[in-house]
């Protein structure tokens, strides 16, 4: 794994390129989930590279590395900004930045809230060759609407600084529920030691800041705006991925809402698998290799 620093507007981002690959077939670019970071996905990056592509994946704003070398004011979760809209545009940089590199096609996977950015990145990137979307949802409806209105009142009478604890509570509160027999993060995955390894990184499981909650929800609530669908290239696939345990995922309920619009667009190759059993990182669940291997199968799909 290669350390490597990219700007757009200034921000430093923190990346990692994993390129230990002879005849490369493509590039996978990977963007992860809320309160995690890049590192964590050095696994499936050696496997990729054993199997022919390059991986190359990003700190986001207010997450790892990136979040460490930018000013925030000592506040863990916060990024001066419209932190989603600069995250989706960071990710079409990054893109056009791996074309102009290597050449290759770039499928775009993007996991958890970087599945959420995944969604207004499909809409504004041109450059990708496809996207995998993992444990995500279609959050468009009611609750996502209270969270933007709540968001805007917090961060108007509080600011943006401080950290979200009511807004979390509001929107991720519930996760946790059903395995609360299992410990606190339980519903991340059936695998214990990955659970555990979550818990004892630093740089995973904060609460983010009230500024983040604001820009991710509203601007999240964009990606469904009928002008920016309408933005969609229909001829590159779509690969959705989920366990039907997954409470981001409404249990697949709102995995199958997500895969039905799309469908409904008109997207001509959208493929969906729900993983019986399995939580909400299942890429760290106890079936990974099962996971890995219909990931790979569907980025292949994408590259041929």
């Amino acid at each position: 794994m290669k350390n490597i620093q990219l700007t757009r507007d200034g921000t430093l981002l923190q990346c990692y390129l994993w390129d230990d690959v002879t005849d490369a077939k493509g590039v996978v670019q990977i963007s992860h989930g809320m309160a995690e970071h890049a590192s964590r996905y050095d696994n499936f990056a050696k496997f990729l590279n054993a199997n022919g592509y390059i991986v190359f994946a990003d700190d986001h704003r207010a997450h790892g590395e990136t979040s460490k070398s930018a000013s925030q004011k000592g506040v863990k979760g916060y990024h001066p900004g419209d932190i989603y809209n600069d995250t989706v545009a960071d990710e079409v940089y990054i893109t056009s930045y791996l074309k102009q590199q290597y050449g290759l096609p770039v499928v775009y996977l993007g996991h958890s809230y970087g599945s959420m950015v995944g969604q207004r990145y499909i809409e504004e990137c041109a450059e990708h060759t496809g996207a995998i979307l993992c444990g995500s949802a279609m959050m468009k409806g009611a609750l996502l609407n209270v969270g933007v209105c709540v968001s805007g009142m917090q961060y108007a009478l509080l600011g943006g600084e401080k950290t979200g604890k009511m807004l979390d509570a509001l929107t991720f509160g519930s996760y946790n529920k059903p395995f609360k027999a299992e410990g606190e993060f339980g519903w991340l995955s059936r695998d214990r030691e990955q659970v555990q390894k979550y818990l004892d990184d630093e740089e995973c499981g904060y609460v983010m800041s009230i500024a983040f909650f604001k820009y991710f929800l509203s601007g999240l609530k964009k990606a469904y705006k009928k002008e920016n669908l309408a933005k969609i290239d229909l001829k590159k696939p779509i690969g959705i991925f989920s366990g039907d345990q997954d409470p981001v995922g409404g249990n697949g309920k709102l995995v199958k809402k997500l895969y039905e619009q799309y469908k409904a667009l008109g997207v001509e190759d959208v493929t969906l698998k729900l993983y019986e059993g399995g939580r909400h990182e299942i890429l760290n669940e106890t079936n990974n290799q099962d996971v890995y291997a219909d990931f790979l199968a569907r980025i292949e799909s994408m590259t041929k």
